[in-house]
């Protein structure tokens, strides 16, 4: 068995999907109103973010965060000047940790969202 679908509570549905397609290439394959954005990537995950009952921004717990694996890091680098030079503050800032070159920027409703890669050879 393999997880395939993830939905994140958002307070914003249209701010997430923006911030989500602008920033990591996410498609959105279907949107209902304010209420739901679902994307899918390359491989068949599917993303979802929604807010069905107007509710207020989610508390996620401290350590929570969503993340992307990327195979190179020139890819890792690339994402991050994109973040950077719009202004989206950052949670943990570009360096090597372990194996891998990463960072962690703060997306909407607070949401870290990690990108990492392993660390050229």
């Amino acid at each position: 068995m393999r997880l395939t679908h993830i939905d994140l509570q958002v307070s914003d549905v249209d701010v997430a999907r923006n911030f989500f397609e602008t920033f990591f290439g996410l498609h959105c394959t279907y949107q209902r109103q304010k209420q739901i954005a679902f994307f899918k990537d390359e491989t068949g995950f599917e993303f979802a973010v929604s807010n069905l009952f107007n509710a207020p921004p989610p508390a996620y717990p401290a350590d929570f965060h969503i993340g992307f694996i990327l195979e190179r890091t020139s890819n890792v680098h690339e994402i991050y000047d994109r973040l950077k030079g719009a202004g989206v503050p950052m949670k943990l800032d570009l360096g090597v940790q372990g194996p891998n070159l990463v960072f962690q920027c703060v997306g909407p409703d607070s949401i870290p969202v990690e990108v990492r890669a392993p660390k050229d050879s």
